[in-house]
């Protein structure tokens, strides 16, 4: 093997995808972890406003949204809340033993409240994944007990590791959504279908640029008739009102997350001038750019 230290280390061919692209722009973080048992706290029912992640290995978990029906969670199976919707999560032993046997890994996330809410609100406000046992998701448990080992502890460190663990958890617990479910938003349903992910990413790559149904269905090797139809079945809008979407969801992240002029800006994502970005920004999210910036110095 040859070459220089700086071209080893270098991951080759690196290309981001929507899915991480999306995770940037709503800046999901994790938050913190702890396990629902009866040797811990034994508030075992508790109500929680945040993204979170159930993993129940032991007894049964029931969650309650609102005034939905109550969505019970089993042995070896997890529930995804990315939405951070009000809930309330109780843990019983269904075999009624003495002491109850129950046991079940809860991780939070932290979200961009303002982005978060217009881009995860076609996610259902829960998500069950199950099959476990016969077909476990891998990482999953070492991932959970590495969490739990940092926990509380003293180490250098310790809250950055149960951080990136936690994003790493719900990377994994995601994928294998994307894999099992076919109601999934566009952001995670183009990873399915390779022809679309190639014109999604032509978008993502350079959002000024006024790229053409004939051009993306170039790029996905399709005829232009079925391309526009299957890019609207897998991502729920025309090409051309997706990459106005994601011009001003780009956007709307610099303006939170940077110091950049605004004019500036505009002219990153496509637009001629400031004033048609304004407008078309107000259409959007009902409020004018510099309203949406001065959320940050508040």
């Amino acid at each position: 093997m040859t070459g220089t230290p700086e071209e080893l280390a270098a991951t080759p061919n690196f290309v981001t995808d929507e899915f991480s692209e999306v995770f940037d722009i709503v800046h999901v973080r994790g938050d913190s972890a702890r396990v629902m048992d009866t040797e811990g706290p034994l508030d075992t029912s508790m109500t929680w406003d945040k993204p979170c992640v159930y993993i129940v290995t032991k007894g049964q978990l029931n969650i309650v949204v609102g005034s939905e029906s109550p969505v019970t969670l089993h042995e070896n199976q997890i529930a995804l809340l990315l939405k951070g919707t009000k809930h309330r999560a109780t843990l019983t032993d269904p075999q009624e033993r003495a002491p109850p046997e129950v046991n079940c890994f809860r991780g939070s996330f932290s979200v961009d409240g303002d982005l978060a809410a217009r881009i995860l609100q076609s996610l259902p406000n829960v998500i069950v994944l199950d099959d476990l046992s016969d077909h476990p998701i891998e990482w999953v448990d070492v991932v959970c007990d590495l969490v739990l080992r940092e926990v509380g502890a003293t180490r250098p460190g310790a809250s950055l590791m149960v951080s990136r663990l936690l994003d790493l958890l719900l990377v994994i617990i995601l994928r294998r959504w994307a894999q099992s479910d076919d109601a999934l938003p566009g952001w995670l349903a183009a990873a399915k279908d390779e022809r679309i992910a190639r014109a999604v990413a032509a978008i993502h790559s350079d959002p000024s640029r006024d790229l053409t149904n004939d051009e993306l269905a170039k790029l996905a090797g399709m005829s232009k008739s079925s391309f526009v139809e299957r890019f609207k079945q897998i991502m729920g809008q025309q090409p051309g009102a997706y990459l106005r979407a994601w011009r001003l969801d780009q956007a709307a992240e610099a303006l939170l997350h940077s110091s950049t002029p605004i004019d500036t800006i505009a002219d990153r994502v496509g637009y001629a001038s400031k004033e048609a970005f304004s407008r078309a920004f107000q259409a959007k999210f009902n409020i004018a750019p510099s309203v949406w910036r001065a959320r940050r110095e508040r």
